[in-house]
């Protein structure tokens, strides 16, 4: 649903139940990615679905999307459509990095956070500093200077992370929640052994957010175990539910 002059963001909100679960896809991914998930729970839930902005049929970003903008937009859309709180977050990549600031700027809003194969904030930096393929770094880079030209990515989330880490870092304390950190463990084609190490490496400092931690290994996924194992990322979702 995309109701202009209102509301800016497609979404979907379906489901029956007094906790509001919220999804946070992945960079440039469409709500369509949890397809596997959210079905199992909209029994005991009320499920909010949207596309941040430039996704799908959502209104192109008209300002850089940095951590503070795209929170302040997802607060905005949560409460128009009046979203029972607490929410619970279920967050993919760079979703996760959005939900740590919102908790951070709302902490009397969110009751819980599933973080499915999301990068800890001190990771960014470090990944950057590894140079991938040359044929790869080529190409990211002509894509770059493309989406540009075109306009629709030019206030990337990406092109904005470095400023969002500065951003959660200069944050209050995390809040006092449970959270499920969902880690997918098979190296995705094209990603380099050091790359991987380091990502696994600090999946395990996620678990360092809240005393009340849990991380889920997904041994037949990469990056997306909300497609290639969605049965961990909907236990860990009741999970978190049944604390909150």
């Amino acid at each position: 649903m995309l109701e202009k002059d209102t509301i800016t963001h497609e979404y979907k909100l379906i489901g029956s139940g007094e906790k509001s679960i919220i999804f946070l896809n992945g960079f440039r991914m469409k709500f369509e990615s949890w397809n596997m998930v959210y079905p199992e729970i909209l029994t005991n839930h009320k499920v909010l679905l949207f596309n941040r902005s430039g996704v799908g049929k959502s209104m192109k970003a008209q300002v850089a999307q940095t951590g503070k903008c795209v929170v302040e937009e997802i607060h905005k859309l949560l409460s128009k459509l009046e979203m029972n709180l607490p929410y619970i977050f279920v967050t993919h990549s760079l979703g996760g990095i959005f939900a740590n600031l919102y908790a951070r700027t709302y902490q009397n809003d969110v009751s819980g956070i599933i973080f499915v194969d999301t990068p800890h904030p001190s990771e960014i930096a470090k990944q950057k500093k590894i140079r991938g393929p040359f044929f790869l770094r080529v190409i990211n880079e002509g894509l770059k200077k493309a989406e540009k030209l075109l306009d629709k990515y030019k206030y990337s989330e990406d092109e904005c992370i470095e400023e969002t880490v500065t951003q959660i870092q200069n944050m209050s304390y995390f809040p006092h929640i449970p959270i499920a950190i969902v880690s997918g463990t098979k190296k995705m084609p094209l990603v380099s052994q050091e790359a991987f190490i380091l990502h696994q490496e600090y999946q395990t400092k996620i678990l360092e957010l809240s005393s009340h931690s849990k991380q889920y290994y997904c041994h037949k996924s990469g990056h997306f175990p909300q497609i290639t194992e969605p049965e961990v990322v909907i236990s860990a979702i009741f999970d978190i539910s049944n604390k909150t």
